[in-house]
Formats: C-alpha cells, sequence, structure tokens
C-alpha cells in the first residue's frame, strides 16, 4: 500500500500530466474509496489556484488525517452509520432443549367448510410432499376457530339444512384419509383438534368424536396422530353466537373424559394430549383455564398451549411488521404462561405455542406472505426456545394471507426461513450476550447447536442467527472468546427485487430461492468467512451462521 502511495504522489509532482499506465497500477482498493478520490482530486485542485505554501500543506495534512481514519474503518468494514455489536455465546450450558418437532405448521378448519374445501391443495402434488419433507419432523395441527363444531363423517345433506349457528362444517372419512397419509408420507404427524362445543348442555357431547377415534383405531391412524380439545375456549362469551360458556373446571373435565376414551383403544392409548389452546396467558380468562387444566388434566397432558399473534392483520403496515416494540409482547406471554404453570400441581409441563403467526384475522393482505413478515417469523422462533418453550406451530401451510404457501402451492419466503432454520438449527439452546456502545435494540441474534440430521454438519457445530429490522444502519457482529478466532459459513437473506421488503423473493447469498424441480429443493451454499472476520448484517436482513469448527461439548452429546 505504501508503494501505491509513492507511485501517486511522483506523478503529481510532475504536474498535471499524469502516467496513465502507472495511474492503472494502482490497486483496486484504493480506487473503491471515495475519498481517495477526493484527496487526489484535491490536491490537483490545489495546483490550480496561487495558494500559499503553508495553507496547502496544512490543508493536505488535515485531509490525509481523515484519509487515514476513513481508511482505517473501511478496512475493518465499518462504516460511519454502522453500529457495532459484540456477542458472547455462552456454550457451558444449555438453557433449553426443544423438541425435535419444534417449528411446525397448521390447516385450519375452515378449509373443511364446502365453498373451500381444500380448493387448490393437492394432497398427491410432488411439491407439496418435497416441500413437506424438508420441513420434517413436524406436527401438522387440525383445529381453528370452526374445529369446535365441526362434525365427523355426518351427511351432509343432514347437518346443513339444521341452520346451525355457528354453521357448522363436516370433515369426511376420506378427509382423514388424505390427512393422515400425506403426514405418513412427509415424515410428518397429525395434531388433531376436537369438537369442544358439540355439548348436552354444559357438558361435552362426544359420542361423534368416539366415532372418529374409532375410525382412526381401527384404520391404524392413531399412531400418526396426537389429539387436542377446542380451540381459545376463553372466546366463548355468554350470548356469542349461540356458543356454551365454560367454566376452567368443565374444560378440564372434558379433558379427563377424552383421556378415558382413547385409553379404550389399544393402538390409540399411546397417542399424546396437549391443550387447552387458550389465547394469551395475560388474559385472566386465559390464565384461569391454563392454570386449571393444568391441575386436573397435567398427569396426563403432553404439553400446555396457548396462541399468539402480534396485532391485527386489517390495519397493519409494513411498517408495523418492522416495529421492534411489537418484539417485547411475546416476551410478556411466555413469561407468564411459565409464571402460571409453576404454581399448579405440575410445574414442570411443557408449553407449547399451539398456534402463532404475525398478525390474526388471517395475516395481512400483501404483507404476511412478503419478505418482511420474516422477522417477526425468526424473531418468534428464538425467542419461544430462548425462553423455554418446546413447540411452535406456524398458522398457517396453507390458506390465509399468512400461509408458507401460497395459493398455487409454490413457497412464500416464510417457508424459505422455516426450511432454513430445520436445516441448520438444533435442539440445545445457549444464551447469548450483545454489548456495545450503541447497542440497537433492531438487531435479535439466538445461538443453538448445529442440526446435523438436516445438515451436512458434523456434531460439535454452532448455529448462530441474527436479524436486523433497521432501515439505514448496518449491525457490525464481533464475536469474542471462543468464537472469535473461528470460521463462519454466513448464509444472508435479503429481499430480492424492486419492491423492497414487499418483496415475493429471497435471495440467499446474492442467489435468488427457488425450487429446482417439483422433486428437488435449492441447492444451497455458504460464504465462507475466516477467523476473526466482522459479519456485516445489513439493513433490513437476516441471517444464519454457522461456525463448523466450534467444538461445542453440549453440541456432541
Amino acid at each position: 500500500m505504501l508503494k501505491t502511495g509513492k507511485n501517486i504522489n511522483a506523478t503529481e509532482d510532475k504536474g498535471l500530466s499524469v502516467d496513465m499506465d502507472k495511474e492503472a497500477e494502482v490497486d483496486q482498493f484504493h480506487l473503491q474509496l471515495p475519498f481517495t478520490a477526493f484527496y487526489r482530486e484535491t490536491r490537483k485542485s490545489l495546483q490550480l489556484f496561487h495558494v500559499g505554501i503553508l495553507t496547502k500543506y496544512v490543508l493536505l495534512v488535515m485531509f490525509a488525517l481523515l484519509g487515514v481514519i476513513f481508511l482505517r474503518m473501511t478496512t475493518n468494514n465499518i462504516l460511519w452509520n454502522d453500529r457495532e455489536v459484540d456477542l458472547t455465546v455462552d456454550t457451558s450450558s444449555r438453557i433449553n432443549y426443544v423438541d425435535r418437532n419444534y417449528l411446525g405448521f397448521t390447516i385450519d378448519t375452515s378449509m373443511f367448510q364446502p365453498k373451500v374445501h381444500f380448493r387448490g391443495f393437492n394432497f398427491s402434488s410432488p411439491r407439496v410432499h418435497t416441500l413437506m419433507k424438508a420441513l420434517s419432523p413436524a406436527l401438522l395441527r387440525i383445529g381453528g376457530t370452526s374445529a369446535d363444531w365441526l362434525f365427523y363423517n355426518e351427511p351432509i345433506e343432514v347437518i346443513y339444512p339444521l341452520k346451525l349457528l355457528p354453521s357448522a362444517d363436516v370433515l369426511m372419512w376420506y378427509d382423514i384419509q388424505n390427512l393422515v397419509e400425506l403426514v405418513r408420507s412427509t415424515g410428518n404427524r397429525l395434531l388433531f383438534g376436537l369438537n369442544l362445543q358439540v355439548r348436552f348442555g354444559t357438558q361435552w357431547d362426544p359420542s361423534n368424536a368416539l366415532e372418529l377415534i374409532k375410525y382412526c383405531s381401527w384404520m391404524g391412524y392413531c399412531e400418526n396422530i396426537d389429539w387436542e380439545l377446542g380451540n381459545e375456549p376463553n372466546w366463548y362469551a355468554p350470548g356469542r353466537q349461540n356458543l356454551t360458556t365454560l367454566t376452567p373446571e368443565q374444560i378440564g373435565n372434558d379433558y379427563l373424559i377424552l383421556k378415558r376414551l382413547l385409553s379404550q383403544y389399544n393402538n390409540c392409548r399411546q397417542s399424546s394430549i396437549v391443550g387447552p389452546d387458550v389465547g394469551r396467558p395475560t388474559s385472566s380468562s386465559c390464565g384461569k383455564i391454563l392454570s386449571r387444566v393444568a391441575n386436573m388434566a397435567g398427569s396426563f397432558l403432553r404439553a400446555l398451549t396457548f396462541h399468539h399473534y402480534y396485532f391485527a392483520g386489517g390495519t397493519a403496515t409494513y411498517k408495523t411488521y418492522l416495529n421492534v416494540s411489537y418484539f417485547h409482547d411475546l416476551a410478556r406471554e411466555i413469561s407468564e404462561a411459565k409464571l402460571l404453570v409453576s404454581k399448579t400441581k405440575f410445574p414442570d409441563i411443557p408449553i407449547w405455542l399451539g398456534e402463532t403467526s404475525d398478525a390474526y384475522d388471517s395475516g395481512t393482505k400483501n404483507v404476511s406472505d412478503r419478505f418482511v413478515s420474516g422477522f417477526l417469523w425468526m424473531e418468534k422462533l428464538g425467542l419461544s426456545a430462548a425462553m423455554g418453550l418446546k413447540v411452535v406451530l406456524r398458522q398457517t401451510l396453507y390458506g390465509g394471507n399468512y400461509a408458507l404457501l401460497d395459493v398455487d402451492m409454490n413457497p412464500n419466503p416464510d417457508y424459505w426461513l422455516s426450511w432454513l432454520h430445520k436445516k441448520f438449527v438444533g435442539r440445545s439452546v445457549f444464551a447469548v450476550t450483545l454489548s456495545g456502545p450503541s447497542l440497537p435494540t433492531s438487531t435479535r441474534v439466538y445461538a443453538h447447536c448445529t442440526n446435523t440430521e438436516g445438515s451436512s454438519y458434523d456434531s460439535g457445530a454452532l448455529t448462530v442467527f441474527a436479524l436486523n429490522v433497521d432501515e439505514s444502519t448496518t449491525s457490525v457482529l464481533r464475536f469474542t472468546d471462543n468464537l472469535s478466532d473461528q470460521p463462519v459459513d454466513l448464509y444472508l437473506l435479503e429481499a430480492d427485487g424492486p419492491d423492497y421488503v414487499l418483496s415475493k423473493w429471497v435471495k440467499l447469498n446474492g442467489l435468488k430461492l427457488r425450487m429446482i424441480s417439483d422433486n428437488l429443493m435449492p441447492l444451497i451454499r455458504p460464504t465462507r468467512l475466516q477467523p476473526g472476520a466482522l459479519i456485516n448484517l445489513p439493513p433490513v436482513t437476516m441471517a444464519y451462521l454457522v461456525f463448523p469448527y466450534a467444538d461445542v461439548q453440549l453440541c456432541r452429546q
């Protein structure tokens, strides 16, 4: 670099005539620095005017000092508007160990409505099978509001003339067959929500649900199905759409009945039961149901479940999705759920997010299915695991603005994020500490063991994933301790195309993500960064970072 500087000075000492051959020898790094060009042109300009010698050299010294500062910053990949973040990952102990089905997905029971009935969804599509296999192992939950008054294999010509309120839908045996065969062939498992609002007065009427369980037992489906009962029972306010208002004790009692029904069939006894699928735990009605069901059914429940959405889909804009204040909302709900469960007879029951997405009421049109939705989704996946949840079920796989697949069964941006998460993120969770002079709230970072089953990495590898929702500032990540001298594989996610964060396309390390064919997922390659390198997380981007040689002992077990 010093030699280059002498060449420049030598050409300028001869006046304005520049030796073009020597100028071409200036290395490309200097040519990319705007300050270097500005400094050179300033010296030439000074020679054109009668400037005092002392004044001229004072100015040159000043520009030289500024150049040194600028050069030092650019060679360390730090610009004026960048923010440095120092990261420490504590791999000495786990803070959580998530379920192997941690990231799952749902199909809403509204898809059974006659006017819809899985319109556009092809159960035998090779593309669907390829995309679902890529997310396995996972739970496919069948549930939602209308699950509470869903009938099983009843004649449609009998049910619909009754004009029940709310209007009831019917699931036929071939629907169950399609769903079970789908999860079997893709390495996944079904979680089915039963009809809690089909009742005799205040008592659950399990007769129709029993017909479904009998059918599943006879067909050998129970080995692929787990069960839940009801959907957001806190929603049953007095007088609302002829729904029966249920006390927490009644709901707990209904779970005891469900357990007895399953116990009657040998191949259904091992099926898991989860619930009660309440809304926000910070709501008094939700909290009471969660606590009571835990106390009454905690001896056999696999998990306690609640739902979470950040805001209403109908009024949100893409700016809402980038508002970091919403990041704290989920933490409050998880903390309250953990506190409630800790006070029950069974304080160690796992807690799941039984249904969740960014915005309720089917998400936000032309936003929930775009790149910008990924920030809340990555944050939810990271925070839920870091705070102790075992499973997160994404609403939905298909159907609604927030679906992972569009109406033609092509992947939306959140599908690609889910795929990468499944591919690189393992079960052991570690604490991450962020520090720096001006720590940005727009940067979130989480760490897990690397998933060696879904990727080509060996045991002992560590995966860190991070997001930056700031629209103008780059976060510069600097790892400390044992990771500072490790090479790292970078998988950087950016929006592709002119639509900014509202793009439906995602770039991974500069290349658009798309299926190679209906039977083949894309091949992806990392950018290998050398030990000690600073990692730039540009505005509105996300990244997965794999440390292949971290040799974390807890990731070898």
